[in-house]
């Protein structure tokens, strides 16, 4: 009895394995024919494409106020035009410099415009990061290159710049924009920004709205059409740097919040009481005095900037508030002006 279970266990064992082997041999057959690989069976191949309906990802800016809002009045340029231009001008931080957009109108920029080159996500191509995103004030452990883009002062250091130290390697080579590390990196080598896909853009990178026509720049503030006389402020003094500069009234409205609102109001709606005025209470600046409107924006933020630039007492035996000059003494910038002139009138449209 023993001696015949185990010839059924042999013989079970035998069929299993068997079995296996057949089946095995059958997928092998069935999917690759008699052949020893898969390659020449009548399987097809598979095909690996990409996915086409992906939508790329849009990031948020990296700095605060990085936000670029352009204007109708703005020019076409590219970035390479708007760069060399203001690097060849002497790389001013406040002073206009020229330049030819594409459609071949004379034009002028101040820093502010090549500012969102470097602080705006998305800009060279779709899903792009800001060059912020390495470059950043962070000099000790997150930028990279030790380079920070986020600023004025932060670009004109350069590179390699050690913690703490006011230069480093100077990437615009002292005003000479072909031999400059910014142009050899950004548009010689094609290096950056980070992940550009080839043929993405232009060899001239992207074209993007920035500066004003000459001939909006250049155009002389006049009395309003009516003849009715514009309001001034009392204290005598010109404008300033900020009518050349183009505002963001994003950052404005911030600015306005900070410096402004204690005696404007919330969004320039009033009613601050001013004792010792001859109404009473500071001018309201929504609705603003209809006398500063104007359809051209240069004489609208000239007007403004008036009072902004040299301050102002107003009408009264003694007024409790009076209008500071905030820029004849340095207490805003010139591009805070100018990003609250781009508030005020964004209000009162």
């Amino acid at each position: 009895m023993i001696r015949h279970f185990k010839i059924w266990v042999l013989l079970l064992g035998f069929s299993l394995a068997a079995l296996i082997i057949y089946f095995a041999g059958s997928l092998f057959v069935s999917g690759c024919s008699y052949r020893n690989n898969c390659i020449d069976g009548g399987r097809a191949q598979a095909v690996h494409t990409p996915i086409s309906t992906l939508i790329p990802a849009t990031l948020q800016s990296n700095i605060a106020g990085s936000s670029y809002s352009p204007s109708p009045d703005n020019c076409t340029v590219d970035a390479e035009t708007l760069l060399s231009a203001w690097v060849s001008s002497g790389y001013s931080e406040n002073q206009p410099y020229p330049f030819t957009d594409l459609n071949n109108v004379a034009c002028e920029a101040t820093f502010a415009d090549v500012l969102p080159l470097f602080t705006q996500s998305n800009l060279w191509y779709p899903g792009a990061l800001a060059c912020t995103s390495c470059h950043n004030a962070d000099l000790s452990t997150a930028a990279s290159a030790q380079l920070d883009l986020g600023s004025y002062n932060g670009v004109v250091a350069g590179s390699h710049r050690p913690p703490g130290s006011s230069a480093g390697v100077d990437i615009l080579s002292a005003g000479n924009w072909q031999q400059s590390r910014l142009n050899l990196v950004l548009f010689a080598n094609r290096q950056m920004p980070y992940g550009l896909p080839p043929n993405v853009e232009a060899a001239s990178g992207p074209t993007i709205s920035a500066g004003i026509p000459v001939s909006i720049a250049d155009a002389t503030p006049t009395e309003i059409p009516s003849g009715e006389d514009i309001a001034r402020p009392s204290n005598p003094g010109d404008a300033g740097d900020a009518v050349n500069i183009t505002g963001d009234p994003t950052v404005g409205k911030q600015v306005y919040v900070d410096v402004c609102e204690m005696c404007h109001g919330p969004e320039g709606i009033g009613n601050v009481l001013n004792p010792g005025t001859g109404d009473g209470t500071v001018p309201p600046l929504n609705p603003i005095d209809s006398t500063l409107v104007s359809s051209d924006y240069k004489i609208y933020a000239y007007n403004i900037d008036l009072f902004i630039q040299n301050g102002s007492a107003p009408e009264g035996p003694s007024p409790a508030l009076l209008m500071p000059p905030w820029g004849a003494q340095n207490g805003m910038t010139q591009q805070q002006i100018a990003d609250v002139i781009a508030y005020l009138i964004s209000l009162n449209k």
